[in-house]
């Protein structure tokens, strides 16, 4: 577990890395550089200690470093942005019920139009 949020303390040496807890469980880290703009993220308490949430977080603390610092972003900086997990405000799963309603609605409409339609054909004849 210790592996892991040392990885990550060493990905940036020249940064001040602080971690600190939030109220709401999560972590507040905050990188800090002379002569940079300092970076604050709210991270998932249990991200620090899994190796492969730690190498996600320097992917996305690298990229939000140099958005943040006017540099910029190499193509090889965001190759990996196809294969990553959308990122949500609490950290849990995506819901596509918004999208399924859409879709349902929209079906009804359709189905509106085609009966509105068979309705003035039958009329027509």
């Amino acid at each position: 577990m210790q592996l892991a949020i040392k990885e990550f303390f060493e990905a940036f040496p020249a940064h001040s890395v602080s971690i600190k807890p939030r109220p709401d469980g999560m972590l507040l880290l905050t990188l800090s550089k002379p002569n940079e703009v300092p970076l604050s993220k709210a991270i998932d308490s249990a991200a620090i200690f899994n190796q492969d949430r730690v190498r996600e977080l320097i992917f996305d603390v690298n990229l939000s470093l140099k958005l943040a610092n006017g540099q910029a972003i190499e193509k090889d900086d965001g190759d990996r942005w196809g294969l990553r997990d959308l990122p949500t405000f609490t950290g849990g799963p995506i819901h596509i019920t918004a999208s399924r309603l859409l879709v349902h609605k929209r079906k009804l409409e359709l189905m509106k139009k085609q009966r509105h339609n068979h309705e003035l054909l039958a009329t027509a004849v």
